[in-house]
């Protein structure tokens, strides 16, 4: 799905040749070449060029040098900023919101926008194109499609435009929200960072909407553990019955009260004991359990590190699998590289189970979906596991003449640089790989780094460059033996 198309055209094709300027930040750019990029004539192009640099004047473009187009580097946060901007006044994603979400009349929505019946069909149709490859029906202006695709694409387009902002729903959506969200945060003692409120907002924002309108989740996802049951009761108690004022369909709160609680426990806002649905989960249970048994085969893994491990992996894969999310953030796979240099084992592993497991080729995963995942895997692991888990460490002697304090500074700067898998010795030796000091050390014929200043981030990031180097030796010897 492509989320600019809920743009109005002008506002799509303009925010489309910022993004391209973007790409080619600091790098040569002609306006011929911008062109070729956008697919825009020379005049569209031109026009939008200058409403840009009126919009926001700290861009600066200008083309007076050979066709040269120069700016002021774009920022993402500026890129957001333009993509809110577009939505608030977009036709379109009033109408998905307005009309589709919240399910307003069609007369009403053309009333209060004093638009003619044949724009209002034409915002229809657009709209609709934009749904239709996500497989979801829209009959009598109502989204229909298995429930928890449909809130997750909700949540997506949302999100896209509208994350770290002001939600676009009715005020009356907006009051309900808030007061569910404060008992949440005071029933369970929530302890949020300000985009977990964010993401907890517009997820309770959804299934209240969606609840009013007798659209409710029909898979029973979990069950309450009895000891959790005992310590919560009140408030499960308190939630239900929050949940059953929007709707009278009785029988299905308690489904909506689980799917809460699921949405809290993988999104780690609440440590709760929930037993899965094993008709539903049994395949995700197996996959987590077969990633943490082959990290375990090929690392020393602690038993006080595996449940945690496990717990962690569940989550990620409950929530790729209930809650589907088309990720933007976290998804370029450039940084492969770098954990592959440093972690080639760890990078193997992952990446291996990221395309091949069955569990999660059945889920048939997008470059993104599985670019996500594979980050989420990777930063569990290292911030769980010590470095020297993962393999052989880089090993550094430091010995400046300075003194003692001058070299504990160094070693203490070095700390920055855990990740890379180093570690500093005591006592020069054998397996010294890199020493470092401000004096060429005559005996070693390993690595030498000579600073004879304090050492500024150009000669640290030479440093960095160093260590991947060996890095680099040490795979190749492994995949050789």
């Amino acid at each position: 799905m492509n989320y600019l198309d809920f743009l109005d055209d002008e506002d799509r094709e303009r925010l489309t040749v910022l993004m391209t300027l973007q790409s080619y930040n600091d790098q040569y750019l002609t306006q011929k070449r911008l062109i070729e990029l956008t697919g825009l004539s020379k005049f569209l192009l031109e026009k939008y060029l200058t409403e840009l640099n009126h919009d926001c004047p700290e861009l600066a473009i200008s083309n007076e040098l050979y066709d040269e187009l120069t700016y002021q580097a774009i920022s993402n946060d500026m890129i957001q900023k333009v993509q809110h901007t577009y939505a608030k006044r977009s036709l379109r994603f009033r109408f998905f919101i307005e009309v589709l979400v919240e399910e307003k009349t069609l007369k009403k929505f053309q009333e209060e926008q004093h638009i003619a019946k044949t724009t209002l069909y034409l915002i229809r149709n657009k709209v609709l194109n934009c749904l239709k490859q996500e497989k979801l029906l829209i009959q009598k202006n109502k989204l229909i499609g298995p429930e928890m695709h449909v809130r997750s694409i909700i949540f997506d387009i949302v999100s896209y435009f509208y994350f770290g902002e002001k939600y676009p729903f009715s005020r009356e959506n907006t009051e309900e929200v808030k007061q569910l969200s404060q008992l949440l945060v005071s029933y369970f003692g929530l302890d949020l960072t300000f985009f977990q409120k964010k993401k907890l907002s517009l997820f309770i924002h959804i299934v209240r909407i969606r609840i009013k309108n007798h659209h409710a989740i029909k898979e029973n996802l979990c069950s309450v553990s009895d000891q959790a049951q005992q310590l919560y009761k009140r408030q499960l108690t308190m939630i239900e019955q929050t949940l059953t004022s929007v709707t009278d369909l009785s029988d299905r709160p308690f489904k909506e009260t689980n799917y809460l609680l699921t949405f809290l426990f993988v999104s780690e806002m609440l440590k709760i004991e929930l037993n899965f649905n094993k008709e539903l989960f049994t395949q995700t249970k197996i996959a987590a359990q077969a990633l943490l048994t082959q990290l375990s085969k090929q690392f020393l893994v602690k038993d006080s590190q595996k449940e945690a491990l496990y717990d962690s992996f569940l989550k990620k894969l409950l929530s790729l699998s209930i809650f589907r999310q088309s990720y933007t953030t976290f998804v370029d796979t450039a940084a492969y590289s770098y954990f592959a240099e440093v972690y080639s084992s760890l990078h193997k592993l992952i990446l291996r189970f990221v395309r091949k497991d069955p569990f999660l080729l059945s889920l048939e995963l997008s470059k993104n979906d599985q670019a996500k995942l594979y980050y989420d895997i990777m930063f569990t692991v290292l911030s769980l596991l010590e470095p020297v888990q993962l393999g052989r460490p880089i090993n550094i002697y430091i010995d400046f003449s300075h003194g003692l304090a001058y070299t504990e500074y160094i070693c203490r700067s070095l700390q920055r640089f855990r990740d890379l898998n180093i570690a500093v010795q005591k006592k020069f030796n054998n397996e010294t790989q890199i020493v470092l000091s401000d004096y060429r050390l005559q005996k070693a014929t390993c690595q030498q780094i000579v600073w004879k200043q304090p050492p500024t981030p150009s000669d640290w990031a030479k440093f960095a460059d160093i260590v991947i180097e060996l890095r680099e030796i040490e795979n190749e010897k492994n995949t050789l033996f």
